[in-house]
């Protein structure tokens, strides 16, 4: 077969990046003075990956200081303003890249503070952070399916996704009366021993909610997201639980009919999709469909040679 059309090759690139775009990807926001990576949310982040085969995850680059010089000095405003602005560049780019993903949000401490800031807006006086705006895309808002906080220093009481048993406020709350535009997506965990989140004394209750909360966390993010992908939200295809029975739905299958049934033909072998359009000549969108569907089935295929498929689709 021969590719009439020169911009298909710039489509190549494109198809087959969009092919490895994940179900579900995950932030973690990790606490002050803790070095780069997920800190003490890593092991709720990694529960969510194990929960969602071929999920994936990346961890906010941001300081996460609060004057010490083992963080280069930075003060703590400075660290949650540079976090807010983190978390908004990651989480666009990601959505802007695979936008039918669904994304999920684990915060914390300041961590949990920053993407408190990024998802509900309303500014953070406290730290210097004017803006009430949400940095965080209209496009990728809808994709976020739940948040964790953990210790989120923002924490009032009366809040409708509170979980735990402080009824203070932490050391940088939010107004009276606040309440996040998404609060049904999110769990913030505080409890009342915490000095950080709470008005407690107990610096070891503020280390211990992975722990206390982890599975109440996953449970709640398994069901947000599972109602999303089956709500047709997803990023191309996963897996969705209901009781005992877990259904695996293919990349970009709706149920229906068309180009998505085909999903299982991988290689073009047996190809039975759409040939034509009263909109585009006949060999051009038989062209467009196969190498569509190509680089849409080169996910299911072992590692070296789904990277092999765009080489392989150029000389074809």
């Amino acid at each position: 077969m021969t590719i009439r059309v020169a911009p298909l090759i710039l489509l190549l690139g494109a198809g087959f990046a969009a092919a490895q775009c994940p179900n579900v990807h995950v932030f973690g926001a990790r606490e002050t003075t803790v070095p780069p990576g997920y800190g003490t949310a890593g092991t709720v982040v990694t529960s969510i990956q194990n929960a969602f085969p071929g999920a994936t995850a990346e961890a906010i680059n941001y300081p996460a200081c609060g004057g010490q010089a083992s963080c280069g000095d930075v003060s703590y405003a400075n660290s949650v303003i540079q976090g807010v602005a983190a978390v908004a560049n990651q989480v666009n780019s990601f959505n802007s890249q695979c936008p039918n993903t669904v994304l999920v949000l684990v915060g914390y401490s300041q961590g949990g503070q920053i993407f408190d800031d990024a998802y509900c807006g309303g500014g953070d006086t406290n730290e210097g952070l004017s803006s009430t705006a949400i940095p965080i895309s209209a496009a990728a808002q809808k994709k976020i399916a739940a948040a964790i906080f953990m210790g989120d220093p923002r924490h009032i009481p009366g809040l409708s996704y509170n979980v735990g048993t402080c009824q203070a406020s932490g050391f940088a709350p939010r107004p009276a009366g606040f309440q996040c535009p998404y609060a049904a997506n999110i769990q913030s965990y505080c409890d009342a021993a915490d000095p950080y989140c709470c008005n407690g004394s107990d610096a070891n209750t503020h280390q211990g909610y992975a722990v206390e909360y982890g599975a109440v966390a996953l449970t709640f993010v398994k069901n947000k997201v599972n109602a999303m992908l089956s709500g047709g939200g997803g990023g191309g295809g996963g897996t969705t639980t209901t009781g005992t029975t877990t259904t695996t739905t293919p990349p970009g299958s709706t149920g229906g009919t068309g180009v998505a049934q085909h999903w299982g033909q991988c290689g073009g072998i047996g190809w039975t999709g759409g040939t034509h359009s009263s909109s585009v000549p006949p060999r051009i969108f038989a062209d467009l469909v196969y190498v569509s569907h190509r680089l849409r089935c080169a996910i299911h295929l072992p590692g070296r040679q789904r990277l092999r498929e765009p080489f392989l689709l150029l000389n074809s």
